[in-house]
């Protein structure tokens, strides 16, 4: 890839880019204005930031460490994976550090993600995939100071790389995945794909990257503690299949009127149905990883977070961009998701939603 090439998908996503930042910047501004108001008549909002949730983890670890986290417990700190807070560590541990590591990650996966798409479709599929993926409600995470913008960076490198069978890269960079996110397993499921696909069985060998990123965390944890806490019932909750899952949610969403379930429900359809777009017109590996990565927050009880889980299997936003070929159906969806993320960063940020 040219210079040139790389300055077209650049000038390609730099308009979502700002936009979804303005977006969530935008609510966050209005729900303190929101606080501001309700207190002057003692009635209190509680709000948060872009370092909260996840994020002050994050922060508390890049900042002290596992050892060390001074508000955190760490049987808790445990479940969040290194390579992120380590990055951010080593170039100073602020607040300000995290942030500028995960929008600038996110600028990079756009301009990956664009060029995945544009290799498995076509250049004005490409570009409203990459309106999609970062308007989506999911994308809430890529302003905020979390993890999953450097995820898919890691997980972007591995389909290029074995798009183009370079092997080492593809080990490196899903070894790196896998310390980001424990998720980065299911890049295993991808690397299975490409050796089906292409009948060449020494893609296998790139398996060995996720399990070596996966197994040096655990093994410098002493056990499988940083998995098994996602069990917990205030977290993830016990696993289950994803048939008991989302008919947990609607339950939870009738007996108790909570709207968040019905929010989560509404979402795992569309993921659902884009799901078989994604195996009927997209490459066998870019449509596993998508359905291994829903499938995979389809096994807890709890459905809280889905919307983020959704936005790292991005293989689902080219899949939306194919479907929605009319200018003015593509207009009013991508419209649409600017909305939703707007509703969605309100209430992260009144702490009414978990991103």
């Amino acid at each position: 890839m040219t210079g040139h090439d790389v300055r077209r998908h650049v000038e390609a996503v730099v308009a979502p880019w700002i936009v979804s930042r303005v977006l969530v910047v935008g609510a966050l501004g209005a729900v303190h204005q929101l606080r501001d108001h309700f207190a002057a008549v003692q009635s209190p909002v509680h709000t948060v930031g872009l370092f909260s949730w996840d994020a002050s983890y994050y922060i508390a670890i890049a900042r002290h460490g596992y050892d060390a986290v001074e508000t955190l417990k760490i049987s808790d700190g445990l479940r969040f994976f290194p390579l992120y807070p380590l990055i951010g560590r080593a170039i100073g541990g602020s607040n300000i550090a995290l942030l500028a590591i995960t929008n600038l990650a996110m600028l990079l996966a756009l301009v990956l993600v664009r060029l995945l798409a544009r290799s498995w479709t076509d250049a004005r599929t490409a570009d409203t995939a990459v309106w999609i993926w970062a308007l989506g409600p999911g994308a809430l995470a890529s302003v905020m100071a979390y993890s999953e913008p450097v995820f898919i960076v890691f997980v972007c490198l591995v389909f290029l790389a074995l798009d183009r069978d370079r092997i080492m890269v593809a080990t490196v960079a899903g070894g790196l995945a896998a310390l980001t996110r424990p998720v980065g397993a299911v890049l295993i499921a991808v690397v299975v794909a490409y050796a089906w696909q292409r009948r060449r069985p020494k893609t296998l060998l790139a398996a060995i990257g996720p399990m070596v990123g996966i197994g040096s965390f655990l093994w410098w944890a002493g056990g499988l503690d940083p998995l098994r806490l996602q069990s917990k019932a205030n977290l993830r909750g016990k696993f289950v299949d994803p048939v008991r899952a989302v008919a947990g949610a609607i339950g939870d969403s009738v007996h108790d009127g909570r709207v968040g379930p019905a929010l989560h429900v509404g979402w795992v359809l569309v993921a659902v149905a884009l799901l078989v777009v994604a195996w009927r017109r997209l490459p066998l590996p870019a449509a596993t990883y998508a359905a291994v990565s829903i499938a995979v927050a389809l096994t807890s009880y709890n459905l809280d977070s889905f919307e983020r889980y959704l936005f790292a299997a991005f293989p689902v936003a080219i899949a939306a961009a194919l479907v929605i070929r009319p200018r003015h159906v593509e207009r009013a969806v991508i419209a649409s998701l600017g909305g939703a993320l707007v509703a969605y960063a309100v209430l992260a940020f009144t702490t009414t939603y978990i991103p």
